[in-house]
């Protein structure tokens, strides 16, 4: 039996499944680009392949040339500066050894 105080809820009733409703599917189309992001557009794969690891050519020789000439000199400063922040790591290591040492010495008095 239908009464009048049953059109009260009703429109609750109708909000409320269709917002469940809106929220599976949002939730389905987020965990769908999720899933396929994952499975195919990992980063990992995409150095694993053999088109990634070719260098680009751009038709232009001029052009590919000056690429190449500039990715070597590029590299070039690239292992300056390693072997530089190498040689300040030593010199920052080697002054730390030398305090540690004098400290050790300050404690222990003059050797004899």
């Amino acid at each position: 039996m239908f009464h009048l105080h049953h059109l009260i809820f009703l429109p609750f009733f109708v909000l409320f499944h269709v917002v469940g409703f809106l929220f599976l599917a949002f939730a389905a189309v987020i965990l769908t680009k999720a899933f396929r992001r994952r499975r195919c557009g990992s980063a990992s794969r995409m150095k694993e392949r053999p088109e990634a690891t070719r260098p680009a050519r751009f038709g232009n020789e001029a052009f590919d040339d000056y690429r190449r000439a500039t990715l070597r000199k590029l590299e070039a400063e690239a292992e300056e500066f390693r072997k530089y922040l190498d040689g300040l790591r030593r010199a920052a290591d080697a002054a730390a050894f030398e305090a540690f040492l004098k400290s050790r010495r300050a404690e222990n008095g003059p050797a004899a």
